[in-house]
């Protein structure tokens, strides 16, 4: 039986950059909203005792290099499993676009197989896991709008609006690694220094908190990037900012309509998404009926 689940992007609405740590990460204080672009995991049981991947557009590593392959592989080996694994991912979420698709997936398999196997595994050993995979991974398996700490894997609730999003992706993939290598740090100030709140209510108030510190040296490896911002807020966007490491750019719009009416205006800029919060009543396990998935519940 193979069984399909929807694995979904992020936008970072805000993101400080507090201080260097020791082990080579980076302390930051971020909002992140979940939204409705995805990837399409297909996941089926083997008798043997592998873990083979692929993907519909032949730009994922196997084995190892795999935020998926790492993910089973620790369930694997921490629970004794014999049996394999066989997974394909319809890819949607841009390589290096800064809208977190290597975590997003690798939550997407943990979640998946550890019913799958039926494992007894607690929230917190999952938890556990996923930092060992990404830093990003918990954000994924808390799977809602939150305030990310620490490397990233601290998590605490926000609420927030659903908002619409127009993602435009230039066709630039950056690394995370050289944004953060570029970033020169002025350490003004320490993580209790940083007071957000924690419910939004408005547009209005969500673009007042729009900041990204990775933007600026973002930018200098994709200057599209500033291109593109000023393109959305002609568009009419209430407000635009570069997400996580980059290169995706996002304008925050009042409803669907500004924002597909604005997405004409962006044409040629790069890959084009219309997308919103999915909110807290999303399910990501879906049935196959032909071509696309179909959200069960």
């Amino acid at each position: 039986m193979t069984r399909l689940l929807l694995s979904p992007a992020k936008v970072n609405l805000f993101l400080k950059v507090l201080a260097k740590r020791p082990d080579g990460y980076h302390n930051i204080v971020s909002i992140v909203d979940i939204v409705s672009l995805y990837d399409v995991i297909h996941i089926e049981e083997t008798k043997d005792n592998a873990i083979s991947l692929t993907d519909s557009r032949g730009v994922l590593p196997d084995g190892p290099g795999n935020t998926i392959y790492r993910a089973i592989a620790a369930l694997k080996e921490r629970y004794g499993i014999s049996t394999g694994v066989r997974v394909h991912v319809e890819k949607n979420i841009p390589i290096g676009s800064g809208l977190g698709g290597p975590s997003s997936n690798a939550a997407t398999a943990l979640k998946a197989m550890t019913k799958i196997w039926n494992l007894p595994i607690g929230e917190e050993e999952l938890y556990d896991l996923g930092r060992a995979v990404g830093a990003d991974v918990p954000l994924f398996l808390y799977g809602k709008s939150c305030v990310m700490k620490g490397i990233g894997d601290r998590i605490s609730p926000v609420q927030l609006p659903i908002l619409w999003y127009l993602l435009v992706y230039p066709a630039v993939s950056i690394q995370t690694k050289a944004v953060y290598e570029g970033l020169k740090i002025v350490l003004t100030k320490k993580e209790n220094d940083i007071k957000l709140l924690e419910k939004f209510d408005t547009v209005r108030e969500i673009c007042a908190i729009l900041e990204n510190d990775l933007e600026k040296v973002g930018t200098a490896i994709c200057p599209a990037i500033h291109v593109i911002k000023d393109r959305l807020l002609e568009a009419g966007s209430a407000g635009t900012l570069m997400s996580g490491s980059g290169s995706s750019v996002f304008g925050v719009f009042e409803s669907e309509a500004r924002a597909r009416k604005a997405s004409a205006l962006l044409a040629g800029m790069g890959d084009i998404f219309v997308v919103r919060s999915i909110g807290e009543d999303q399910h990501y396990e879906c049935m196959d009926t032909g071509r696309f998935p179909v959200c069960e519940g």
